[in-house]
């Protein structure tokens, strides 16, 4: 595996997709080993010193965009068993403090690489098993805070592509953005993706879901059926994102992929993204005034920085992003 750069472009040799897996009775789709058997990074070491200084040249006007949604947004979460955050003022009469309580996935999150498993062989990425995400910090959070994202993100805005198209848009089933779309948008954006990229697509939900009474988003919050529309996980989509090498993916949506998933390539994108290759996964992130912003100056790149919670073991964490024009 090499990274390099040269003329102002990066240029990476990496295993073709068909040779994945790696390793023989290694799980589908997986590229455990390419970095080293005990990497922790995965994906993010595409993210070169070199990367960084490309990424840089993005941030010509100084213009920041904030990417994280409010800490108490969803009202309530999607998933039950997920808290909503509390805060707590302490008044101390000489002074302020205030405390926390909240599931780091229940706003805009990164899904760090111990949150889900292959669901047939239950590893996750590099082959870590359960007792050791419990008895140790392998591939905790704190690897994300300890290399603090700094690149070039790249905002693929389907949902504005959607709208003008006149799409049946259904952001609360798990309605799939498809490929095609997808290279679609880039075209008429007219952008082209680099190894070491983030991937960022805006799909609609967080705005639908903005719009919503206090009581509808009691009652999605709560249901059943956590549904939510996405990008779908065929094999030609996940071969896509191997292919142009992103660091990370994100979006506004709560699962980026289309949720549930029904597996058209035998595994969804959360087993083969964060177990697989290492790659992070960025949900329910803010990305309305992105959008703005982009159709303003008709430029879909940017800087993107980003500054997760250093807790050793985590699972996952607020993005702390923005994007610098």
């Amino acid at each position: 595996m090499t990274v390099g750069l040269a003329s102002g472009k990066v240029t990476v040799s990496r295993p073709a997709f068909e040779e994945l897996p790696l390793r023989s009775g290694d799980p589908k789709g997986s590229a455990w080993g390419l970095w080293g058997s005990d990497d922790e990074l995965g994906s993010l070491n595409l993210i070169t010193d070199g990367v960084t200084q490309i990424a840089v040249r993005e941030a010509k006007l100084g213009r920041v965009v904030n990417l994280n949604l409010p800490l108490n947004v969803p009202l309530k979460p999607m998933n039950p068993r997920r808290k909503p955050c509390a805060h707590t003022l302490i008044a101390k009469g000489h002074a302020n403090d205030d405390e926390l309580d909240f599931n780091t996935q229940s706003s805009s999150h990164w899904d760090g690489l111990r949150h889900y498993p292959y669901s047939e062989t239950k590893q996750f990425y590099n082959g870590v098993v359960q007792d050791e995400i419990a008895s140790t910090n392998k591939i905790g959070i704190q690897n994300m805070a300890q290399k603090p994202i700094a690149t070039r993100g790249v905002l693929l805005d389907w949902y504005d592509y959607a709208q003008r198209r006149g799409f049946d848009l259904r952001p609360f089933t798990n309605q799939p953005i498809c490929l095609e779309e997808l290279l679609e948008v880039a075209r008429e954006e007219q952008v082209t993706f680099r190894p070491g990229d983030v991937l960022i697509i805006r799909t609609g939900w967080t705005d639908a879901y903005s719009k919503l009474t206090e009581a509808e988003k009691e009652h999605l919050g709560g249901r059943d059926d956590r549904a939510s529309c996405g990008v779908e996980a065929t094999e030609a989509a996940i071969r896509w994102h191997w292919e142009n090498g992103f660091a990370a993916v994100a979006s506004d949506t709560v699962a980026y992929e289309a949720w549930p998933s029904p597996k058209p390539w035998g595994v969804c994108m959360h087993e083969v993204f964060l177990s697989g290759w290492g790659m992070p996964i960025g949900e329910c992130w803010d990305l309305e005034e992105l959008s703005r912003t982009c159709k303003e100056l008709g430029r879909w790149r940017f800087l993107l920085t980003s500054q997760p919670l250093n807790l050793p073991g985590g699972v996952a964490s607020p993005p702390n992003a923005c994007a610098i024009f």
